[in-house]
């Protein structure tokens, strides 16, 4: 007999969770870098920067850009995982503040948001 969710340990639930949540932040970055975006992954986030933005000869110009990065989290929301975007507060001292971006089921949707913050455009590009 299989033991239902609602029967099941809390231990193993929270195992479960952990699992899955280590397994979506691993498949987001995988996309992200196959994008040519650097990521660095936590417990329930992950930080995705672009390289490009930080790419100077100048080590003045390196010790004040430390580029541009973008935080998402991954947090249960109503019975299912979701991404959100992670900003910075009005203060140095503020917390983080979260704001939705989309089911963490939705990889590819998540990894074109992001990529789309972090794009860098190359001399002679133009965006529509």
């Amino acid at each position: 007999m299989a033991v239902t969710e609602s029967r099941m340990d809390p231990h193993e639930k929270v195992a479960r969770l952990e699992q899955a949540i280590r397994a979506r932040l691993e498949e987001l970055a995988e996309v992200l870098r196959g994008r040519g975006l650097a990521v660095r992954i936590g417990t329930s986030a992950l930080v995705a920067w672009n390289p490009a933005a930080s790419a100077t000869d100048d080590p003045r110009g390196q010790a004040m850009n430390p580029g541009l990065s973008q935080y998402v989290a991954i947090a249960p929301d109503g019975g299912s995982l979701n991404w959100y975007w992670c900003w910075t507060g009005p203060t140095r001292d503020a917390p983080l503040e979260s704001e939705y971006m989309c089911p963490a089921e939705q990889i590819d949707r998540a990894a074109t948001l992001i990529a789309k913050v972090l794009h860098v455009d190359e001399p002679g590009e133009s965006r529509p």
